[in-house]
C-alpha cells in the first residue's frame, strides 16, 4: 500500500504544480487584458477558483508524506519515544476519519452535481461535479498516506527503538 499511496501522492503533487502554473499564467493574463487592454475575461475569476480548489485537495497528500504539514508539537515533544510515536498513530488515525467524512460527503456532492447536471450560474456554465470531484480524490490519497504513516507509527510502537523515531 505504501507504493500505491506514494505513487498517488506523487502523481498529485505534479498535478498540482501544474495547476499552480496554469494559475500564474491565467491570472497574468487576466491581469493584461483587465488593465492593459481594458478588456476583462469572464472565466478567469471561476478557474482560478477552481485551480486553487485543485491545488488544496491534491497536494495535502504529498505534503503529509514529506511531513510538512503545520502541527503543534509542544507536547509530543515532552513524551518518550514511545508514547510520541502512539501519539502519532492517533493523529493518523483521526486523520483518516476525517478524510473518510470528506470522501464520503465530497462524493455525496460531486454525484448530486453530476446527476443534476448541476453548472456554474456565470456565462462559462462549467459542470460543477469536476471541483467538487477534487475534494474526494485529494481527501482519498491522504487517507491512504495516513495509512501508511500510521503503519509506520504502529511498527515504531512495537519496536520501541527511539532510532525509529520517524523524526528528521
Amino acid at each position: 500500500m505504501s507504493r500505491i499511496a506514494d505513487r498517488l501522492s506523487r502523481t498529485f503533487e505534479v498535478i498540482s504544480e501544474t495547476a499552480l502554473v496554469a494559475l500564474l499564467l491565467l491570472v497574468g493574463h487576466e491581469v493584461f487584458l483587465r488593465y492593459v487592454l481594458n478588456a476583462p475575461t469572464q472565466y478567469s475569476v471561476e478557474f482560478s477558483e477552481y485551480l486553487l480548489v485543485l491545488l488544496s485537495f491534491f497536494s495535502i497528500a504529498y505534503v503529509l508524506q514529506r511531513d510538512r504539514h503545520v502541527r503543534v508539537t509542544f507536547v509530543r515533544e515532552l513524551l518518550p519515544p514511545r508514547g510520541r510515536a502512539l501519539a502519532d498513530m492517533l493523529a493518523y488515525l483521526l486523520l483518516i476519519g476525517y478524510s473518510g467524512v470528506l470522501i464520503y460527503y465530497g462524493g455525496e456532492m460531486s454525484l448530486t452535481a453530476f446527476m443534476g447536471d448541476d453548472r456554474s450560474s456565470s456565462l462559462v456554465s462549467f459542470p460543477l461535479f469536476i471541483p467538487y470531484a477534487l475534494i474526494p480524490l485529494g481527501a482519498l490519497a491522504l487517507a491512504l498516506q495516513a495509512a501508511v504513516k500510521a503503519g509506520d507509527a504502529a511498527q515504531r510502537v512495537r519496536a520501541g527503538d527511539p532510532s525509529m523515531s520517524g523524526e528528521e
